[in-house]
């Protein structure tokens, strides 16, 4: 039943199993805001902060291996058993460097052993998560996105349970930090299992000559991930380095909503790179009547959902997280009024990257990134949390601009 459903709507199909991963992020959704009501807003601040830093740094840990599997598995599903090992050869080289990296910045940054310890932690949580990145991004390319599905669902879940016991029995940040690593091991376990009916073999594997060339075509996509990666979580980290960690706190939990407004064009963007993959490849009229309708849609949504949270700001953050945190209602007002930029930025990297721009889509992120970066510490010391809200915006606009001409002088060009 459901193969031929999918034969006669392979679009719907996969949007369907797309809309449940991405909306299963609502589940850690759910996590950091149970972890707002039972913390102190002070760790809060401090856990959020660690999550920032280990995020940027896991793009490091993969370096556009993930993405890279993405398009050459959707591009030619045969050499999905042949590329796979080698990535995950790749990836255990990349995990080592990832670590070390933060070992060493870890107390640079910051002096507060708490912070240091939970950095750390969540260090080896975000080592654990980059293999089931690469794993999801082989998935994504054989259009198995319900199986994608089972793997995102079940690790969201499974830590929610977890995470959620242990702040409901007190162990505090070091027992949710703990929460993220078991549900992490336990979820690697059982992708491996999974993965044997996918690929012929899950075993790393080391052939010089593959790496190299696995590597060139990643690095462009591996660098354009950790410039947005970084360019998503700068604002937490520069807030945790110029102001205290309460306010750290107080703009983790409006960041939290404007994030979760954005899985929906996550949603699309993950169905559209494969499918835009290939039809740049065979059908350049339908990859930009596609690209078009997406578009379109993304924007109609951050008119919808991001109009409806700059109206519902208090409401929503004193729902979630309580009247400690209403101090967040300002910034989450100023992100959900710039949703059009952010919603139009998910569909413009996934169009980028179908049509192999990973260069450019690199250099304009970087230029968001610097744009970001300075915007906040110019804004930072004087409007705080608020001024850090404006940098997010103002950079993601820039963004967008930079993004539709690359794009357009691509696709005329073709």
């Amino acid at each position: 039943m459901r193969a031929a459903l999918r034969a006669r709507f392979p679009f719907l199909v996969d949007s369907g199993y797309a809309t449940l991963t991405a909306g299963s992020a609502v589940l850690l959704l759910v996590l950091l805001t149970i972890a707002g009501r039972f913390l102190s807003v002070d760790d809060y601040g401090r856990f959020r902060y660690a999550l920032a830093l280990t995020t940027i740094v896991e793009t490091i840990m993969d370096l556009g291996l993930s993405q890279v599997t993405v398009r050459t598995v959707a591009r030619d599903k045969a050499s999905a058993d042949r590329l796979f090992p080698q990535v995950l050869g790749l990836k255990i080289a990349w995990v080592a460097i990832g670590l070390s990296l933060l070992a060493i910045i870890t107390p640079i940054l910051r002096a507060d052993p708490v912070v240091i310890k939970l950095c750390y932690a969540l260090g080896l949580s975000s080592a654990v998560r980059s293999y089931l990145l690469t794993a999801r991004g082989l998935l994504q390319g054989l259009q198995r996105f319900d199986l994608e599905a089972l793997v995102v669902v079940s690790d969201r879940v499974l830590l929610l349970l977890i995470g959620g016991a242990a702040l409901w029995n007190g162990y505090g940040l070091f027992g949710l930090a703990a929460a993220f690593i078991g549900s992490r091991l336990v979820m690697l376990g059982a992708v491996q299992l999974l993965l044997r009916r996918v690929v012929a073999d899950v075993r790393p594997a080391f052939d010089r000559v593959m790496w190299r060339d696995i590597q060139s075509a990643a690095l462009p996509l591996g660098f354009f991930m950790i410039a947005l990666n970084t360019y998503t979580y700068i604002d937490t980290v520069i807030l945790g380095l110029m102001r205290t960690d309460t306010e750290v706190g107080w703009y983790a939990a409006s960041y939290s909503v404007y994030e979760g407004l954005t899985y929906a064009p996550s949603i699309l963007a993950a169905v559209l790179t494969p499918r835009l993959s290939y039809l740049f490849s065979h059908d350049r009229p339908a990859h930009r009547a596609l690209l078009t309708r997406a578009l379109v849609a993304s924007l109609a949504l951050g008119v919808v959902l991001g109009g409806g949270a700059v109206l519902a700001a208090r409401p929503i953050i004193t729902i979630l997280f309580g009247s400690r945190y209403i101090a967040a209602a300002l910034p989450l007002q100023i992100l959900a009024g710039g949703a059009l930029f952010v919603f139009a930025t998910w569909i413009l990297h996934a169009a980028a990257i179908s049509t192999n721009l990973d260069r450019r889509l690199l250099l304009t992120t970087a230029i968001g990134l610097g744009t970001n970066i300075v915007l906040n510490v110019a804004l930072i010391p004087r409007y705080g949390i608020n001024g850090a809200a404006w940098a997010t915006v103002l950079a993601e606009a820039l963004t967008v601009v930079l993004l539709l001409v690359q794009l357009e002088r691509r696709l005329r060009h073709q």
